[in-house]
């Protein structure tokens, strides 16, 4: 049986990464910093020949995209599963300014962060069953090697799935703007295999 390898990459910085808010439908720009970080990441998949090429909906991860294969592609394949986490009425703002802003709401996310759902966004659990769904469909594919560019979400999710969907290990893993992180598909085992961290 021929291995699947499963190429993840977390788009370049931004300057709301920098800041620290939580944002996940805010359609921006990636930063003179994040577009560093992927040339570096470029450095290291330049001489992988990638079967299919998948983004989400936003922007940065377009832009990662171009940065990486040196122009800008018609082929990519856009799926929303891999969009980040919707923060609802918690967008554009920093943890401390949920607090202040949201007393209730966030009184109601810390006590059940997996199920809480913010008005206008989507629980965690929601974001971890479509990209779960996404993972599932990635075991059919015809390929040899395979980019996902995406977001620190959706590749903590990715982890939680290579651990039996087992949501409650999201928050143990870290993701950096700029990681690549490689999983391989064999004999009907999806594991990790190494994360780099492509960070200027």
């Amino acid at each position: 049986m021929k291995s699947l390898n499963i190429y993840l990459l977390r788009h370049g910085q931004t300057n709301e990464n920098k800041e620290k808010l939580y944002y996940g439908d805010m359609d921006i720009d990636m930063n003179e910093c994040g577009k560093k970080q992927i040339y570096m990441a470029a450095k290291h998949l330049k001489n992988i020949k990638f079967d299919k090429v998948f983004i989400s909906e936003r922007k940065r991860t377009r832009q990662t995209a171009d940065i990486i294969f040196k122009c800008k592609r018609n082929d990519y394949i856009i799926d929303p599963r891999l969009n980040e986490s919707s923060f609802g009425i918690f967008e554009g703002l920093t943890y401390e300014e949920i607090i202040n802003k949201y007393p209730e709401e966030y009184k109601k996310w810390s006590e059940d962060w997996v199920n809480y759902c913010p008005l206008n966004g989507e629980s965690c659990s929601d974001m971890c069953n479509r990209v779960n769904s996404f993972m599932d469909d990635l075991k059919n594919i015809d390929a040899e090697n395979i980019l996902i560019i995406t977001h620190s979400g959706v590749m903590r999710a990715i982890y939680c799935y290579l651990l039996d969907k087992n949501i409650n290990m999201f928050w143990k893993f870290g993701c950096k703007n700029g990681d690549i992180a490689l999983l391989k598909y064999e004999y009907g085992n999806m594991f990790l295999d190494s994360i780099l961290h492509c960070n200027s």
